[in-house]
């Protein structure tokens, strides 16, 4: 029988035990970001199913998390002379460049920001930039975004003169270098339907929907645990079978010792022989 608890062995016993239950609740943890991930995932199809929110006709709604993982859709007038871009952006697969952000004024004389998509370096210069321009008449059709702010959470300084060049798209710094009331938001325009994917400016959808590796790191955490349950039972009936060998080895060689240390039996005093009649032959004078 497996001595866990002895005093040798209860106070590892219960790290082992620790450490069990800790690898465990990792697994389980890992399930419950499984589900999470689901939920978040069927929220977001949900939504990405739904019409694209008109946003040249309505309100922006009070609280934005109501258009979050929701298409808009805007119609207006790309106003072309007012462009700017985005600086130091990267594709998806590590190509530098830059991406096209374009006012689009509405008929009311609102406009929002549309960041159109990404160009190579050697093409951000102003002058390449008449080669992407949309089609007209056409909608855009992008996801809401929020004004970027610095990393440390405060609006960036507005600069004195107009830029053309930027490093994050904040309304309220844009905003004194047009001419109209810009939204508060801007729009992160899609690939519209048939678009090649490699047509310029680049656009790809911001959204994957899987399931990540959260049930495969969950297997993990349950399989070490297993791991080192088993494997400490192992060891602790390997010791036992080892302690039981070296005492078993032990016993032998002291009853070993003690068989040597006895005389033999029938062994006569020395000097005393015996003759044929099985009687001591004496010596000395007739």
């Amino acid at each position: 029988m497996l001595k866990l608890f002895n005093r040798r062995w209860w106070w590892t016993t219960l790290l082992v035990i620790a450490g069990v239950a800790v690898l465990i609740r990792l697994g389980f943890w890992q399930l419950d970001r499984l589900e999470q991930r689901r939920a978040f995932n069927a929220m977001v199809a949900e939504r990405w199913k739904q019409e694209p929110y008109d946003l040249a006709h309505n309100p922006l709604p009070a609280d934005l998390q109501e258009l979050e993982y929701r298409r808009v859709e805007v119609e207006g007038e790309f106003d072309y002379e007012r462009q700017l871009v985005l600086v130091s952006q990267t594709r998806s697969d590590g190509a530098p460049g830059v991406i096209l952000v374009t006012p689009l004024v509405f008929e009311d004389g609102r406009a929002v920001l549309v960041a159109r998509g990404w160009i190579p370096s050697d093409l951000a210069a102003p002058e390449n930039w008449p080669q992407f321009q949309e089609p007209p008449g056409q909608p855009v059709i992008g996801l809401i975004q929020e004004s970027q702010m610095l990393p440390n959470g405060e609006a960036p300084p507005i600069p004195d003169s107009p830029q053309t060049e930027w490093f994050r798209i904040n309304i309220d710094a844009i905003q004194p270098q047009m001419p109209y009331q810009l939204l508060p938001v801007f729009i992160l325009q899609l690939p519209e339907e048939g678009r090649p994917y490699d047509a310029l400016p680049y656009r790809e959808e911001p959204l994957r929907l899987d399931e990540g590796s959260h049930l495969s790191y969950a297997i993990q955490w349950f399989t070490f645990a297993a791991i080192l349950a088993f494997g400490y039972l192992q060891f602790i009936q390997h010791q036992e079978r080892r302690e039981q060998m070296l005492q078993a080895q032990a016993v032998a060689a002291e009853e070993a010792t003690a068989v040597e240390g006895e005389a033999p039996s029938g062994t006569l005093p020395s000097g005393v022989d015996t003759q044929a009649g099985g009687l001591p032959r004496r010596e000395g004078h007739a």
